[in-house]
C-alpha cells in the first residue's frame, strides 16, 4: 500500500459501490453496519437485496451515499414485466441507484433484439426517477467477441454504466476486460468493475484501466483502517 497515492485512494473511495451486505445470508444488522461504514468513508453507494431497501434508505438519508438495489439478479432470467415491477417498486420506495442484469441466456442465444427490448423497458421505468442505471453483462460467461457485442449493445441502449459481473457467477473483473470494454465504447458509458476486486491496489488499477465505479467488500475497510484514512461524522 506504500505505493498508493492519497489522490488515488481518495478517487477510489468516492467511486466505491460497497457490496459487503450483498450476500445470500446478510442480516439487517450487517446491512446497517455496511451503511455505517459507507457513511464514514463517503463511498458512492451501498448495495443490498431489495428486502433491505428500507434499511438502506433510512441509514443513508442525507449522507450523499446512494441506496442501490439489483434488478433481475443474479441471472437476468426473469421476465421483462418482473424486472420492470422490481425496478419501479424499488424506485418508489427510495432506491437511488439500479444495477440490472441483462437476459444472459437470450444474449448467449444471439437474441440481441430481445435483450435490447428488455433493457430499454426497464430503463423507461427508471427514467422519470433520474437515477444511475447500470447493466450487468456477466463477462465470465462471454467469449471475447461476445464481450464486445454486449458492451456495444448496452451503450446503444443508453445505459449509464456497463457492469462486468454480478459476483455470483463465474469469472471476475479483469484489467483486460475493463480495458476491452473501454476501447469498445469510448468515453461513455461508464464502467463498473465488479467481481473479485480484492484490494485497493486492484481497485485503483481498474480505475486507471477505464473503470469509473468499483465494487468492493469489507477488505477495503480493513485496508482503509490500516491507513488511518480519515472518517466523516456519521
Amino acid at each position: 500500500m506504500n505505493d498508493i497515492s492519497r489522490e488515488d485512494t481518495a478517487k477510489l473511495v468516492s467511486a466505491i459501490d460497497y457490496s459487503d451486505a450483498l450476500t445470500v445470508t446478510a442480516s439487517e444488522t450487517e446491512v446497517r453496519e455496511a451503511c455505517r461504514q459507507a457513511r464514514q468513508y463517503g463511498f458512492r453507494a451501498v448495495v443490498a437485496f431489495p428486502q433491505f431497501l428500507a434499511v438502506l434508505v433510512e441509514e443513508l438519508a442525507g449522507s450523499g451515499v446512494l441506496a442501490q438495489i439489483p434488478v433481475g439478479f443474479p441471472c437476468g432470467g426473469t421476465t421483462t414485466l418482473v424486472k420492470c415491477t422490481e425496478a419501479e417498486e424499488g424506485l418508489k420506495r427510495g432506491a437511488s441507484d439500479l444495477d440490472m442484469v441483462m437476459n444472459i441466456a437470450s444474449f448467449k442465444q444471439g437474441e440481441y433484439q430481445k435483450v435490447t427490448e428488455d433493457i430499454e423497458a426497464v430503463m423507461k421505468v427508471a427514467k422519470p426517477f433520474e437515477v444511475p442505471f447500470k447493466v450487468i453483462i456477466e463477462i465470465g460467461l462471454l467469449s471475447e467477441e461476445q464481450k464486445i457485442t454486449a458492451a456495444k449493445l448496452v451503450k446503444d441502449c443508453g445505459a449509464d454504466f456497463i457492469k462486468t459481473c454480478t459476483g455470483f457467477g463465474p469469472g471476475r473483473a479483469t484489467l483486460h476486460d475493463v480495458s476491452l470494454i473501454r476501447r469498445t465504447v469510448g468515453a461513455q458509458p461508464g464502467i463498473k468493475a465488479s467481481g473479485g476486486v480484492a484490494s485497493m491496489e486492484d481497485g485503483i488499477a481498474f480505475m486507471k484501466a477505464g473503470a469509473n465505479v468499483v465494487a468492493m467488500r469489507r477488505f477495503l475497510v480493513e485496508q482503509l483502517e490500516k491507513l488511518a484514512w480519515p472518517k466523516r461524522n456519521g
